[in-house]
């Protein structure tokens, strides 16, 4: 069973600020195309992530379905952005996302600090990185599960004939599986996942922060 959103730590990042920067992402073509772009910059680096660091003898289906599916939530926000605004056509230069620099830092500083945590009791661990991959995406997807259901509700309120029901339900299921595998390796994993999630909530408050402030200037391409 996944780890729902009520079981990360006190968030400095509510839920009701997270929806406003949201809304005002979304009124603006130009902001909402390089916001877009910017979640596909996430998801992409999550893709290459798995593929850098789990592409052993022993990768797995999960493993291969879970980079495959990160992959192709990529291209679908990338597209989103071109459906916002039919004009958008890049990658993911700076000027092109929303903050891109500090999207890249908290994903880095995530993995760093759950290998962090990890090498107290797994340093030479033969399964040290497969572990790092599940903690790291887990709490990575928790956050997402929190952002993309509040996003798909502003999403439905502005109109815009993009939804994220069926991507939602993806990630659900990697958080399932997931949350298996680290119960079978990890005999700590309850009181491990929480003191990350304590950890991730710290570092997207400040990630959030610079989206904040971008979202109350416009967007110029």
């Amino acid at each position: 069973m996944a780890v729902t959103s009520t079981t990360l730590a006190p968030n400095p990042t509510s839920n009701a600020s997270i929806t406003n920067v949201l809304r005002k992402l979304t009124q603006n073509k130009n902001t909402h195309a390089l916001w877009l772009n910017t979640v596909s910059l996430l998801e992409h680096i999550g893709s290459r992530k798995i593929l850098m660091t789990q592409s052993g003898e022993d990768t797995s289906e999960m493993i291969l379905r879970h980079a495959t599916e990160e992959a192709r939530h990529a291209l679908f926000f990338k597209k989103a952005a071109r459906q916002v605004l039919p004009e958008f056509s890049s990658g993911y230069e700076a000027k092109h996302l929303v903050r891109g620099t500090a999207a890249k830092i908290y994903f880095a500083k995530l993995d760093a600090s759950v290998r962090k945590e990890l090498k107290k009791d797994f340093e030479n661990h033969p399964k040290f990185s497969y572990l790092a991959y599940l903690y790291t995406t887990t709490v990575i997807e928790e956050r997402a599960m929190i952002v993309y259901n509040l996003y798909d509700e502003v999403l439905s309120e502005s109109q815009e004939n993009i939804q994220l029901r069926n991507l939602i339900l993806e990630e659900e299921g990697h958080l399932e599986e997931m949350m298996g595998e680290m119960s079978r390796l990890d005999s700590a994993f309850r009181e491990r996942l929480s003191r990350l999630l304590a950890r991730e909530s710290k570092l997207f408050a400040r990630f959030w922060q610079q989206i904040e402030e971008f979202s109350e200037k416009p967007a110029v391409f």
